[in-house]
């Protein structure tokens, strides 16, 4: 697929064999927005997408619909998709949420995970720590996923996983568009090898802190842009 910032993208989403077309573009298209491959405000075409992914309109529409049911789009008359526009201080509540849950998650899947998956953590710390050297704003995103979700999953709780995902969605164009206007400091760039020497260390409180300090970047820096406006 191509972003709204015209260039081609070869990270792919995860994906599950067998899905029904609808269900794949929708995975498609939330992996997208979960990237920040849209920003807020987007259009989003359904001929255009169709056209993009050699489909039939109806498949796309369904996986828009599905994206507007999950408030990750807005919709006029099922017929017009944007991606949501939040006011600031509705994005920073979004990353509230998320900030909690994630840290609930946190603390549930810290004492089940494996030696195997803390040693991918580490690696996945290591590569986004290269990914900022090189500027390579959309593999950091890609692998801050994967490293979240190797977590979260962990927890073997699949609706509060669910819950996370969709929040993901909702706020990944935001999470993107703030990377790319501010950067990230030194310190933040440190949270998740600290996350996974917490898991190391099997310290589950130290790990849902360092969780829920790491997402409530979003509520501080939304917070002040609310402030700002009132």
């Amino acid at each position: 697929m191509t972003n709204s910032h015209g260039q081609k993208q070869t990270t792919q989403p995860p994906m599950a064999d067998g899905e029904p077309l609808n269900a794949q573009i929708y995975q498609r298209l939330r992996w997208a927005l979960i990237l920040g491959d849209y920003e807020p405000g987007d259009r989003m075409s359904i001929r255009s997408i169709a056209t993009e992914l050699d489909s039939g309109l109806m498949p796309v529409r369904e996986a828009l619909q599905r994206l507007a049911s999950e408030r990750a789009l807005t919709s006029a008359n099922k017929r017009s998709f944007r991606v949501s526009e939040l006011q600031p201080g509705q994005a920073s509540d979004l990353f509230f949420v998320r900030a909690r849950l994630e840290s609930i998650a946190t603390e549930l899947a810290t004492p089940m995970m494996t030696q195997g998956q803390i040693e991918r953590l580490d690696e996945l710390a290591r590569l986004m720590d290269e990914d900022i050297e090189r500027e390579n704003i959309r593999e950091f995103l890609a692998r801050n996923y994967t490293f979240h979700f190797t977590i979260y999953t962990a927890a073997r709780n699949e609706e509060l996983v669910h819950v996370i995902e969709n929040l993901w969605a909702q706020s990944g164009p935001f999470l993107a568009q703030g990377v790319r206007r501010h950067g990230m400091s030194q310190e933040w760039r440190l949270f998740h090898s600290k996350i996974a020497a917490a898991i190391r260390a099997r310290d589950a409180s130290l790990a849902s802190s360092l969780i829920e300090t790491d997402i409530s970047w979003g509520v501080e820096e939304f917070r002040k842009l609310a402030s700002h406006e009132t």
